[in-house]
């Protein structure tokens, strides 16, 4: 038994050898002596080395390595605790000495599997062990709500957070398994507008589930239930007894929103982000009548638009040349892959009327003005898409983000911001809010949501006796660096009853030159480039039915506008006159300097497929603050720029010379006559003078509407030149003058 012990020592390390030599030298009992002589004797015969022989040198440091091994241990993350064999040894990043051979090693970090492993070291060897640990520790979510009921036609604000050992990379929340709201980080803030909902009924009661997924794939959630608020009971505006006092607006439908309209402010209040999804809204039924029938009203519906399932390959992006200003991207090969249809899609629909007027906005699509119904005549002046469907054109990429190219061409006036073809805001779910005005009208006021950047709030207002409606942007930027951007609102148009815009459609503008932004007809001259307008090389380009391919321009070098009280005043619209119906807008072309057409063309115009499938048109009016596209608007920290435009449906006078906010002129010389119509704004009793060279003015007592414009023929005096200067005035009953009118014109 000994002899086995010794010759084991001999072949083991120095520290268990130390231990048999402790034991070796304690004394024995002399009854043992000899027991253990007889022992050594018989194991000195078998070749063993006797104990008395000369003890073995200490070993070299060549020996003492290849007796021994090291181990270097590095996990990610590092602080993880580490045992080896069942010793705890340290924490990573550890460097150890072990024996050869086969050992066990375990790791353990809070918030990750467990590790064991074993590991073979051979003598000698120098090892590095540094294993990844998988994250099983799922985000940690708070969902918290501003309020404990959601009013039905209010907002309450929804706060999501989550945090993670490694970090988040998704946070969703849903309503009742229905996605709200997305982010890729650790927070997301969504106002909760229970009407704008599909499927969410007043009274009822709902649970609110917020998701976060880690970067391993582990899931976090955290749940709420909201009720949401009973209907509001209808409200009938009584008209104010007191001279001058604001009258209460009429709403038809619905109560009033609660939304807040921004105000500029070094430290404006951040708002919640908005779902990438444009959210539907129900329809709620009408069951009050208004009591001032002249009075504006505002109600709350709905429109049901086919629209193709694209919003599940849209992903957010920044830009980050404008401060990392957020946009959507589509990812246009997946969603062609995937062979889309359209399906129903319910939006929300604001609607504002009054005697000429009927408009209708779709603030989860832009804020835009969806419609514009001339009620005399019974046709929207504006193109309504049958099909919202994603077009290849929208800003370009490069130098924009890549997926950035697309666009819905829905119709209406969409407010483009803040880069040129439609901007980044078209598609998101704008805010909104209305005020009542003393007059009887009704101003609603569309904003984008995060005022933290740049925003944006477009005033929208329409009167009680007027056929028009204005339109007051205002840009701020609220950071303390200049911001520079571009606004471009644009018009699509398709005046007359066939939503589609005719070979007569004209194009209206008070310019003799444009530049040419693109064109797909070889004879017209390229980007960038002057055009002669209207007639190029014999050809009148403002008749749409000359065009061969697409043509959009500019007006050179800007818009060009008359000096008036408030400022240059310029005009520019589209006037169908088989459809005898069009559209102007006025505006301050000292501010808003931008005035641009364009058309898919006439005889060889683009693909209706790009942007419909019914075959449906439209021509394009964009109204922009800078000449061009390529020109960019610059605003100082804190600043804002706002300004006034008047758009309206003109009808029934058979084209358009001069335009104003009170009116549309049209001059048809004749061989013995001047034929003039005029087109007021809002219904007038006053007089026309007309002032024709080599006559005298020829006066009439007049009492016209939007409903019944003015149309007749001032014959000519012999005395009547070729040419000279025409001067026409419409004044109301107490001498106030509605349009002024003076112009060189061929008569004869």
């Amino acid at each position: 038994m000994l002899r086995v012990a010794y010759c084991v020592l001999n072949r083991t390390s120095h520290i268990i050898r130390t231990r048999t030599q402790l034991a070796l030298n304690t004394p024995k009992p002399a009854s043992l002596i000899l027991v253990w002589l007889a022992a050594l004797l018989a194991f000195n015969l078998a070749g063993c080395v006797s104990p008395t022989a000369t003890p073995a040198p200490p070993a070299t440091p060549a020996e003492q390595a290849a007796q021994t091994a090291s181990l270097t241990v590095q996990t990610t993350p590092s602080g993880a605790l580490v045992n080896v064999d069942g010793e705890p040894q340290g924490v990573s990043p550890l460097y150890l000495y072990l024996s050869p051979g086969d050992h066990q090693i375990s790791i353990h970090a809070d918030g990750y599997a467990p590790l064991t492993e074993t590991i073979t070291l051979l003598p000698g060897q120098e090892g590095i062990y540094a294993p990844a640990l998988i994250d099983s520790a799922a985000p940690s979510v708070t969902l918290t709500s501003t309020k404990s009921q959601a009013p039905w036609l209010g907002q309450a604000e929804i706060h999501v957070t989550a945090t993670d050992n490694v970090g988040v990379v998704e946070l969703q929340l849903l309503l009742d398994g229905e996605l709200l709201g997305a982010a890729d980080g650790g927070e997301l803030n969504i106002e909760f507008a229970p009407a704008d909902l599909t499927g969410v009924a007043p009274g009822g009661v709902y649970t609110l589930t917020a998701r976060a997924v880690d970067a391993a794939g582990n899931v976090g959630q955290a749940t709420l239930s909201l009720a949401i608020g009973p209907l509001p009971e209808p409200t009938v505006a009584a008209a104010s007894a007191t001279p001058g006092a604001q009258t209460p607006t009429t709403i038809v439908t619905t109560t009033a929103v609660t939304t807040t309209v921004p105000v500029a402010s070094p430290t404006p209040t951040a708002s919640p982000q908005s779902p990438a999804t444009p959210s539907p809204a129900p329809t709620i039924a009408a069951t009050a009548a208004a009591t001032a029938v002249a009075a504006t009203s505002l109600r709350v519906t709905s429109v049901t638009i086919p629209t193709y399932p694209y919003t599940r390959f849209v992903s957010s992006a920044i830009d980050p040349t404008l401060g990392n200003y957020p946009l959507l991207v589509l990812d246009r090969a997946a969603y062609e892959a995937s062979n889309p249809q359209p399906v129903p899609v319910t939006y929300k629909l604001l609607v504002l009327e009054n005697k000429y007027l009927r408009l209708s906005i779709l603030p989860n699509l832009g804020g835009r003005i969806y419609g514009c119904v001339f009620k005399p005549t019974g046709n929207d002046e504006f193109y309504r898409n049958p099909v919202l469907k994603p077009t290849g054109w929208g800003p370009p990429s490069p130098p924009y983000p890549a997926g950035a190219n697309w666009w819905l061409a829905a119709g209406g006036l969409e407010f483009g911001f803040p880069v040129e073809e439609h901007g980044y805001e078209w598609s998101a779910r704008w805010g909104y809010d209305h005020v009542a005005l003393a007059d009887g009208g009704v101003m609603v006021s569309v904003f984008t949501r995060d005022w933290r950047r740049p925003y944006v709030v477009v005033d929208i207002t329409l009167s009680p006796d007027t056929a028009y409606f204005t339109v007051r942007p205002r840009i701020v930027n609220p950071w303390g660096a200049p911001f520079r951007f571009k606004w471009w609102a644009n018009a699509m148009l398709a005046p007359g009853a066939a939503n589609a815009a005719g070979p007569e459609l004209r194009f209206i503008f008070p310019n003799s030159e444009m530049t040419v932004h693109s064109t797909g007809d070889p004879s017209l001259p390229g980007p960038g480039q002057p055009l002669s307008w209207p007639i190029t090389n014999g050809r009148d380009l403002s008749r749409l039915g000359n065009w061969n391919q697409y043509l959009g321009f500019f007006a050179r070098p800007a818009a060009q506008g008359a000096p008036g009280p408030s400022g240059a005043e310029s005009f520019m619209g589209v006037y169908d006159t088989a459809a005898d119906e069009g559209m102007l807008r006025i505006f301050p072309s000292d501010v808003a300097r931008g005035a641009k057409g364009f058309a898919a063309g006439w005889s060889a115009p683009l693909d209706w497929h790009n942007w419909t499938d019914d075959g449906s048109g439209y021509v394009e009016l964009h109204g922009g603050l800078a000449p061009t596209f390529d020109d960019w608007y610059e605003l100082p920290p804190g600043g804002e720029i706002s300004w006034q435009e008047t758009w309206y449906p003109v009808a029934k006078i058979g084209g358009v010379t001069y335009a104003t906010a009170g009116g549309a002129l049209r001059l048809a010389p004749g061989a013995n006559a001047l034929r003039v119509d005029l087109f007021p704004t809002r219904a007038v009793q006053g007089q026309l003078t007309v002032s024709l060279p080599g006559m005298d003015p020829v006066v009439r007592k007049v009492e016209i509407s939007p409903a019944n414009p003015f149309g007749q023929e001032i014959v000519y005096a012999a005395a009547v030149p070729a040419q000279g200067q025409v001067a026409v005035t419409l004044t109301d009953a107490r001498g106030k003058t509605v349009l002024s009118y003076r112009g060189q014109i061929t008569l004869r």
